[in-house]
């Protein structure tokens, strides 16, 4: 079914799963129904920042969904709970009700690698074809505590600026995304990410305070189930996803032949 057009090559799709209704974007109608599908999971549920990787991926020949969870990006109720293993749990039935079928990356960015890591595991129960990207994973295990967390945030978004959020979303999401970063800061993935049996990827920006190289190390370490393991050291700060779109969508594309050869 073709999706709602919300701007010039944007397209709004709403899909029930389990009661609830998922909304997600996509650069232009999805092309293929067996080629890989890059389901990219935001941070603190905006998905705005994200578009820019959306659109260099459908440029590389690739389908995007951006999924809006737990909901900031439109009025519509939120589908699920403003907390990382609640959306990746909602993420990874969205993938089962959409693409149960195709080859699948799930590129999670910041909280929502946290989230995505969540949907992996949820699917690996049942699942080979897919692979996992973790980018700017929050939190390293020194930053789980709010008054150092916010001695790093200045630095980890060095090289970003305010027009790489939507005010409306971050309105929207205002109580929610407290929610989120208490998750979040109760989260350890390097725990997690040892029992994901699927290929994983593990990237940050490099002048990223909030995912040092050496917590992208502990990660790739930790990950000892996946049959591969790649890391990345990329441009720009946190949000790279919108700075470097071109170097995080090259990064996505070798996810993709994971996905495939997983298949």
């Amino acid at each position: 079914m073709r999706g709602r057009e919300i701007g010039v090559d944007l397209l709004e799709h709403l899909t029930p799963v389990r009661g609830r209704v998922v909304r997600s974007l996509t650069v232009g109608e999805q092309r293929s129904s067996t080629e890989p599908l890059v389901v990219i999971v935001p941070g603190l549920g905006l998905p705005f920042y994200t578009l820019p990787t959306a659109r260099a991926l459908v440029a590389r020949g690739l389908d995007a969904a951006v999924l809006d969870l737990p909901g900031f990006g439109s009025d519509r109720p939120w589908p699920t709970r403003p907390t990382i293993h609640a959306i990746g749990l909602t993420a990874a039935r969205w993938v089962e009700t959409v693409a149960a079928d195709r080859p699948v990356v799930l590129l999670g960015h910041s909280t929502g690698a946290q989230a995505a890591l969540t949907a992996g595991l949820a699917l690996s129960a049942h699942r080979r074809a897919f692979s996992v990207v973790l980018a700017g994973a929050t939190f390293a295990p020194e930053q789980r505590h709010v008054w150092r967390l916010a001695r790093a945030t200045p630095l980890a978004y060095r090289e970003d600026q305010p027009d790489e959020v939507d005010p409306a979303e971050l309105y929207r999401g205002r109580a929610g995304i407290v929610a989120m970063l208490h998750s979040g800061l109760r989260d350890a993935p390097e725990q997690r990410i040892a029992h994901l049996p699927v290929p994983v990827t593990v990237t940050t920006g490099v002048h990223d305070a909030f995912m040092p190289v050496e917590w992208l190390d502990l990660l790739a370490l930790s990950a000892r189930r996946a049959p591969s393991v790649r890391t990345s050291l990329l441009g720009g700060s946190h949000n790279n996803l919108f700075t470097h779109p071109d170097e995080v969508a090259d990064l996505v594309a070798l996810a993709a032949e994971d996905a495939t050869r997983a298949r």
